[in-house]
């Protein structure tokens, strides 16, 4: 039995909800696209000082638009706000969307991660890529290195040799009412990744010899390096659930996911981070949400959903997964891998 309490599942366990990935390794980066079966409420919480994103004015509670159709997140930093275009045409090519006379014009806002930097700057995801993951999209996916996780790493302040890979991680929570909350995260951190349950350390900026982690939050205290420039670490994601909320309520999951992000990332949020979070209720459940409690499961789905995009995740463009670090000897054991 796994000594941690990260909870496993899947967004997708939240009814209404398919995951499409676009991946491209070579040139490491990709997209991840979220849908909904039907129109889904959205809310969003951005608390990162440099996000990347498009159409989020239109999930402010005060906005007229009351839903979505999904929800892109997309490496290639502002370059790939092209991707969210071709699953704009999926779902118009499949009847998907707001009517407007003759026309129905689907809602997909999204956010990117600054993956630029990784392997091939000159690569980043297009509307085409974005139309593939939409056509890809099902119940059962792929996490870790792929989609939008593709060019993702975490632990960096000491510089790519010593970071880590990042990726893409999901997980959900079942409340005792029977609704369910689902997270998906794009984990590309400067900082460590941490179970909250213990404080055991997944990943972090790797210590010398690389036989262990050294601590973001000590080495900016101590030695801070010279900034790092502009959109380079960053959490995005998705909380769902399948609970009848108001835009209002599914802002209020973003927070709670936002919270779940300060939990498992230390530190986040920092004035280089583009953490966002985009929350949807499908309401297929048919039970009206209960936001303290949705809160709560919120906080375990989205730490779950970034731990298990690091141990999911694997080594690619000479950054290494913590899968094939000495310390997954440790680590796999308690994680019950």
């Amino acid at each position: 039995m796994p000594v941690s309490s990260i909870p496993n599942g899947s967004i997708t366990d939240v009814a209404g909800i398919t995951v499409g990935h676009y991946t491209d390794l070579k040139n490491g980066t990709g997209c991840t696209v979220v849908l909904t079966e039907s129109q889904a409420t959205a809310g969003i919480e951005v608390r990162g000082a440099a996000p990347g994103s498009r159409e989020t004015e239109l999930l402010h509670p005060l906005s007229a638009a009351q839903w979505v159709n999904g929800v892109m997140l997309t490496g290639g930093s502002v370059f790939g706000l092209d991707a969210p275009g071709g699953v704009i045409k999926f779902l118009e090519e499949h009847g998907r969307g707001l009517q407007f006379g003759r026309m129905r014009i689907p809602i997909v806002p999204a956010a990117v991660v600054f993956d630029l930097a990784f392997i091939n700057s000159e690569v980043r995801p297009v509307a085409e890529n974005g139309h593939s993951a939409a056509a890809s999209a099902a119940r059962e996916f792929e996490r870790g290195s792929v989609g939008a996780g593709t060019g993702c790493t975490v632990g960096k302040i000491l510089g790519t040799d010593r970071s880590v890979k990042g990726g893409i991680g999901t997980a959900s929570v079942t409340l005792s009412d029977g609704t369910t909350v689902g997270a998906l995260m794009a984990v590309n951190a400067i900082g460590d990744i941490v179970d909250p349950g213990d404080g055991t350390v997944i990943a972090a900026p790797l210590s010398s010899d690389r036989a262990g982690f050294e601590s973001t939050s000590q080495v900016l205290i101590d030695t801070p390096p010279r900034q790092r420039g502009f959109f380079r670490n960053t959490t995005i994601g998705v909380i769902a659930t399948d609970a009848r909320l108001d835009k209002i309520g599914a802002t209020r999951l973003a927070i709670a996911a936002q919270d779940g992000i300060a939990m498992a990332v230390r530190p986040a949020h920092t004035q280089n981070d583009g953490d966002s979070v985009f929350g949807l209720a499908t309401g297929e459940s048919g039970v009206e949400g209960n936001l303290d409690a949705l809160h709560a499961a919120a906080l375990q789905a989205t730490a779950g959903a970034i731990i298990d995009a690091i141990v999911s995740a694997s080594s690619l463009g000479g950054v290494s997964a913590v899968r094939d670090l000495p310390v997954w000897n440790r680590l796999s054991e308690r994680l019950g891998e």
